[in-house]
């Protein structure tokens, strides 16, 4: 049968059967992707593909994936409907190993099968006529009495919720809503504040956002001033997701991603940039990794003018650091956060500005608490 199909990346080539009786063809991965450590990531698939009327493509992983690279794939359907002009198929894996994968542009990691189907149409009835046979796995299990009901065990960890963005973005306010929002459902929550302005773990963050060691930092030696103070709050954070309390941090290690990460202009860089990033910080620190991320997305114009109107920070006496007073580094982090965002899974996007006006503090507040529900 004949399928419409479209590349993102016109020189990677068409998904290929790579035998002639193969029922399954590969996916060809389009851009070097970081699956971090014990978390989920989206690979592009570089296609969207028109799936034909009367059938679904199933989503599984090659027979070689796991022995490679050590990733387990959330096999899953591609629907009909999937198929606007940007709707690239994205492949979600899980990474369970201590160490950061990074998958290539070029592999082929995943296969889809075209699979007929057919469509239900309801017809409601108040009972069923045939007898009832028991549930999942109950085929050759004697009958139970009764389930006991589970418990949640006692010093289960808590949660940590990070909120991220650029500069002007609103994380300080959103932050406070969100910590006096938990703390008002019952939960006991604990806050963290990046960079740790007026500390000593913070001191080489402030030279450098005040430009003593110049305007081009080499990124590697950046996120170590960060690192270094992210380290040194991990002990009360930990101890805190330890005893089940909620942790909300304003910034993490995703700051050190949007904004060193924007330096680099080869995504192959970027992405080594990042492995190596995850390494260091979950790995050789070993910090708490966030449970979700959120990243408020502010146009980079129009969060450089509410920068302005914040008040005096301690850490500088003029009204935009290294960072705010940089249009372009801001621009280029804004990209790289929304790239970051389409990438791993848990890093979920907040729309403040839909039609480039910020949208009010209230309404962004409860477009952050549908993300956090869900986990908490």
């Amino acid at each position: 049968m004949k399928v419409r199909i479209k590349r993102v990346d016109q020189s990677l080539p068409l998904p290929q059967y790579e035998t002639s009786g193969a029922v399954a063809f590969d996916f060809v991965v389009r851009e070097d992707t970081v699956m971090p450590v014990k978390g989920f990531g989206r690979i592009p698939s570089n296609v969207i593909i028109e799936i034909p009327k009367g059938y679904m493509v199933w989503v599984t992983d090659r027979s070689s994936t796991l022995k490679k690279t050590g990733l387990l794939i959330s096999e899953g359907i591609i629907d009909q409907d999937y198929c606007g002009d940007s709707d690239e198929i994205l492949l979600q894996f899980y990474n369970p190993t201590d160490a950061a994968v990074v998958v290539k542009r070029g592999d082929r990691i995943a296969q889809g099968i075209f699979l007929p189907v057919g469509l239900g149409e309801w017809e409601e009835v108040a009972s069923m006529v045939h007898a009832s046979r028991g549930g999942f796995g109950s085929t050759d299990s004697a009958p139970v009495a009764s389930i006991p009901q589970q418990t949640i065990p006692s010093g289960q960890r808590g949660k940590f919720i990070v909120i991220d963005g650029i500069d002007g973005s609103g994380k300080g306010t959103q932050t406070d809503l969100l910590i006096k929002r938990l703390r008002g459902v019952g939960r006991t929550v604990a806050k963290a504040d990046f960079p740790q302005y007026g500390n000593r773990s913070a001191g080489l963050v402030e030279n450098y956002l005040n430009g003593k060691y110049g305007a081009d930092v080499n990124p590697y030696i950046a996120s170590f001033f960060y690192m270094l103070d992210r380290y040194d709050a991990s002990f009360a954070m930990r101890e805190s997701l330890t005893q089940g309390q909620v942790v909300v941090s304003n910034r993490y290690v995703s700051a050190n991603m949007g904004h060193q990460g924007a330096k680099f202009k080869d995504a192959q860089k970027r992405q080594g940039y990042f492995s190596w990033l995850d390494q260091y910080e979950y790995g050789v620190f070993g910090i708490p990794r966030p449970d979700i991320t959120l990243v408020l997305h502010v146009p980079a114009r129009v969060a450089q003018g509410l920068v302005a109107q914040k008040v005096a920070r301690e850490y500088t006496s003029k009204s935009h650091d290294l960072f705010e007073a940089d249009l372009a580094h801001l621009e280029a982090a804004e990209q790289t956060y929304l790239s970051i965002c389409k990438q791993f899974e848990n890093f979920k996007l907040i729309e403040c500005a839909p039609d480039g006006r910020i949208l009010p503090i209230e309404k962004i507040h409860e477009l952050i608490w549908e993300q956090v529900i869900n986990i908490i």
